[in-house]
């Protein structure tokens, strides 16, 4: 990679970095791109170097998080073989990834319903049941990407609850792995 390659890379990530602090003080409607590069510490044309335009930047932001969050789901169920075990250890890996991006309630939240992004977010939510459909396969489920869709789904609700607390829910925990075990057909 050449100096310069670095160098917009670099940027790039500022830009990213800025626009989750902002989003964690302020919300996505305080997102401006001239709060963005004032963060950042760039000119604002760097910005449209970077991004063609607000809708492009939340989608890289969330973009960003889902590969991180794709990473340490992967990983965790790396060590299991597909079933309910395998499933709670990766929704646990994507809860921890969001306790540890808090600035991410806002993206996670907001950017949903945000047109130019909401499509986006719809397909890694979609990449996320496609992760989790091997396990409701292997839990007994025929339909088993509609249901893990819905696990998804309900993964989401409790990582938003856990973003607002900044903390663990423990219980909501207990009681998504309790319906996990429900949901197990074969158990």
């Amino acid at each position: 990679m050449t100096a310069r390659a670095a160098a917009a890379q670099e940027t790039r990530a500022a830009l990213l970095d800025a626009g989750l602090e902002i989003a964690e003080e302020h919300g996505l409607s305080g997102m401006s791109v001239n709060r963005v590069v004032a963060v950042a510490g760039v000119a604002k044309g760097t910005f449209y170097v970077h991004f063609p335009d607000r809708d492009a930047f939340l989608s890289a932001m969330h973009q960003r998080f889902h590969e991180q969050a794709g990473r340490a789901v992967t990983a965790a169920m790396a060590q299991h073989p597909p079933g309910r075990a395998r499933m709670q250890a990766g929704m646990t890996a994507y809860f921890e990834v969001c306790l540890s991006n808090l600035g991410v309630k806002a993206l996670v939240l907001e950017a949903r319903n945000t047109p130019g992004v909401a499509a986006d977010v719809a397909a890694r939510n979609d990449a996320f049941a496609a992760m989790a459909e091997p396990d409701l396969l292997a839990m007994g489920w025929s339909d088993a990407r509609t249901a893990a869709g819905l696990v998804v789904a309900m993964s989401a609700e409790l990582s938003m609850a856990e973003m607002a607390t900044g903390q663990r829910d423990e219980r909501g925990r207990e009681v998504l792995w309790a319906l996990l075990a429900r949901l197990d057909l074969n158990a």
